[in-house]
């Protein structure tokens, strides 16, 4: 019985054989475990003719049922390929080859007395070489109760001897670089890293080189004072790694302060390598990711994607979710080679394609402006907020297209230390970063979800404002308690946030003033009064503006999507008014918000990649436009409602509740602090949109387990818009210096209120 007739693709040419004849894979090295002990099954009766006898062996291989094409096996073969060392034989062979399936074709059948001859082709499937067909293969058949196969591992590929192994070597072009909006580079092949390398009894003050190398390398003060105390005075040890223009910038105080001055020889405090590397140290590890090799765990997922073990791939990041894009697809050549590299046959080729560039919306410079803000805010913190914070997050959001022009995430670390080529202590390394409690592999801006607090009050004003809850110029009257039984509220009393400071209670103000006062008492009662009209009025705007989904940003990983529970009880709505009930968000989400009220409503699809290649060439292509997901009918007086009352956040002396951060500044932006109350610390967020007039950027930021928005927060960012527009920096307020005193809460609060009172 013979297949249908087949048309065979020839075998590829040996274009690179010269490229690759001194390559040698180790994935097929002969040291397979060999199971000379399993006993052989019983030898089965085969009735049929040998070429039926072909065809079963070649559909059971086919299926990589490797126990019934070895019961088609003859009692000889059996017994020097016992059944694992029979699967081993083609288990390694497929592990190159990427094994996909076989067919064949018989092209005689010869038989003489007991013995058989069939000469066949095969065209074994591979997603690596295509289709390799393996023309003038000849199969011995005897009889033993039936016919049975004499193989010899001559069966799997024709001149694969028992002294043979496939090897297919990849030859990877140089990966491709990832470029910020303006062709910067945050990620370059065959750039510099420098090795710094510290001796502590060198230094003139310790406590000097650890404020430079902090600021120099993100970490902080405290992370680093620990490694340093694994050293005696007088040892010399590695400290970090740091980029070409990095190094360049901190060259001189790290000379000065930590006497880390290269020298000859193999002992200089500055060794260098090429290898890829990454812009600032980690200003962007969160977007930009990093390489390793492929983990031992992965390697099935990366051989399914051609890849083999101890190839470097994106681990993370654009450099994983774009991985194809920038290594392109390796030369390959698959061989039969013994031992000497001896080759015996070219078997087929796979040319693979070239790498590509891809491009980013961040602007490298206010990426690095914001990632160094948050990491210098939380060292020079630490013996306040910064000690006890649980890290952070700042984005900035082109306000008119979606883009994203900066996204940092604190606590960040240094993508070099998974490339095998690193300095680092690897295992040290790694277990530092693990025993961090703030998670630094997390992505804090788009993969942790957070109780809002007061920023959430925006909602909860548009809600009221648009469904005419309450007037825009009608008065409320905000003092430090609230009673709700009149709506149902479950508790007594509730409290506005200035009796926990012992500030004087707000008085009359008008719906903008309630949200630029952040009056807690006014959402309390908008809550009730929305939850009274409708239990899912505020959840519905919730959703409306993007919260309780994710955002759809592509390229960085897992995304939270955030909560939005519906309130059952009049309680649970008056909560969720001011952002402390059932509610999360995402530092990407309020960033979206900024940017919808400084638009009209215009809710723009966020993204982080532009392009892919270089305009003009054939590998150019627009991955992302500016797409304009909905234009949300927002109600023009709420909207107004909304801005008016931002504004006043950062410019009314007496209500503004971060009016002191930005005074004296010579830009206006528009914002909304936040506090959010947890079982710890409180969540410090702040909001905005920059500048007033013509909005371009959004902002959103969270510092987790910290302190109040207006203290931590509004400052970092003060700090980046002076930076990013060239002006003398805001110092950090001094009390940061200061020791922790932690906040009250609202129970404690209104404790001390009624005993005062009574």
């Amino acid at each position: 019985m013979m297949t249908p007739t087949l048309k065979f693709t020839p075998v590829l040419s040996c274009l690179v054989v010269l490229i690759l004849s001194a390559c040698q894979s180790a994935l097929l090295q002969d040291s397979a475990t060999m199971a000379t002990n399993t006993p052989a099954p019983a030898n089965e009766t085969t009735d049929g003719e040998p070429g039926d006898v072909l065809e079963a062996f070649i559909q059971a291989w086919a299926r990589e049922d490797y126990e019934a094409m070895h019961r088609l096996i003859a009692g000889r073969s059996r017994e020097l390929y016992p059944l694992q060392r029979f699967i081993n034989q083609y288990t390694k062979a497929h592990s190159v080859i990427r094994f996909a399936g076989v067919r064949h074709e018989i092209h005689s059948v010869a038989r003489q007395g007991e013995t058989a001859i069939i000469r066949y082709a095969a065209v074994i499937e591979s997603p690596t070489f295509g289709e390799m067909t393996d023309d003038n293969r000849v199969m011995r058949m005897i009889q033993e109760g039936g016919w049975k196969i004499a193989w010899s591992s001559m069966d799997i590929f024709d001149g694969m001897s028992s002294r043979a192994r496939l090897t297919a070597p990849a030859n990877f072009p140089p990966r491709a670089n990832i470029y910020d909006r303006n062709g910067k580079a945050l990620a370059e092949e065959a750039g510099i890293v420098y090795s710094l390398y510290a001796i502590k009894q060198d230094m003139r003050d310790v406590e000097d080189c650890l404020a430079t190398l902090a600021q120099a390398t993100l970490q902080q003060i405290s992370a680093l004072r620990g490694v340093f105390a694994n050293y005696l005075a007088e040892t010399r040890f590695h400290v970090a790694e740091i980029d070409e223009e990095r190094y360049t910038r901190y060259r001189e105080a790290l000379d000065a302060d930590c006497a880390i001055v290269p020298t000859d020889g193999p002992f200089s405090k500055v060794l260098s390598y090429e290898s890829r590397s990454y812009y600032g140290h980690g200003i962007a590890t969160h977007v930009v990711g990093y390489v390793g090799a492929v983990p031992a765990d992965e390697l099935e997922r990366w051989e399914a994607r051609g890849r083999s073990a101890g190839d470097l791939v994106g681990r993370a990041g654009i450099e994983e979710a774009y991985e194809d894009t920038l290594a392109g697809a390796p030369q390959r050549l698959l061989r039969i080679v013994e031992d000497g590299n001896t080759v015996i046959r070219e078997l087929a080729g796979a040319l693979g394609s070239a790498p590509s560039a891809v491009t980013l919306t961040i602007d490298r410079d206010l990426q690095e402006i914001t990632a160094q803000a948050l990491a210098d805010a939380v060292s020079y913190a630490v013996p306040n907020w910064g000690g006890i914070a649980a890290g952070g997050a700042i984005v900035a959001l082109d306000v008119n297209t979606g883009a994203i022009l900066a996204l940092a995430s604190y606590p960040s670390f240094d993508p070099h230390i998974f490339n095998p080529q690193t300095t680092y202590n690897i295992g040290n390394a790694l277990r530092r970063l693990d025993r961090d409690v703030r998670n630094p592999f997390v992505n804090k801006a788009l993969a942790e979800q957070y109780t809002p607090g007061s920023v959430y009050k925006i909602v909860t004003a548009l809600a009221a404002a648009s469904e005419r809850i309450w007037a825009p110029d009608e008065i409320f009257e905000c003092g430090y308690i609230w009673r709700g039984g009149e709506y149902g509220d479950s508790e007594e009393f509730r409290t506005d946030w200035r009796l926990l400071e012992g500030r004087e209670p707000t008085g009359p103000v008008t719906m903008p003033q309630a949200l630029a006062a952040s009056c807690n008492p006014f959402f309390y009662e908008m809550g009730a009064l929305m939850f009274h009209e409708n239990p899912l009025m505020q959840i519905r705007y919730a959703e409306l503006l993007g919260f309780g989904a994710p955002s759809g940003l592509f390229g960085l990983g897992i995304e939270a999507a955030g909560t939005v529970s519906p309130p059952r009880e009049p309680a649970a709505a008056i909560n969720n008014a001011i952002g402390q009930g059932e509610v999360t968000v995402t530092v990407v989400q309020m960033a979206q918000l900024a940017a919808l009220v400084a638009n009209g409503g215009r809710f723009y699809q966020p993204y982080i990649v532009s392009h892919i290649g270089s305009e003009g060439e054939a590998d150019y292509a627009v991955v992302n436009v500016p797409t304009l997901k909905a234009q949300l009918s927002l109600d023009a007086t709420a909207l107004q409602v909304l801005r008016d009352g931002m504004c006043l956040v950062t410019t009314s002396r007496d209500l503004g509740t971060a009016e002191f951060v930005f005074r004296g500044a010579s830009y206006t932006l528009c914002g909304k602090t936040g506090t959010a109350e947890t079982a710890g610390n409180p969540h410090a967020w702040f909001v905005a949109y920059y500048p007033r007039e013509e909005p371009e950027i959004a902002f959103a930021g969270v510092m987790a387990q910290s302190r109040e928005g207006s203290e931590v927060v509004a400052p970092i960012i003060r700090r980046i818009l002076d930076d990013y527009r060239g002006q003398p920096v805001e110092p950090f307020p001094d009390w940061w210096a200061e020791p922790y005193i932690p906040l009250k809460s609202q129970q404690q609060a209104l404790a001390e209120y009624l005993a005062e009172e009574n």
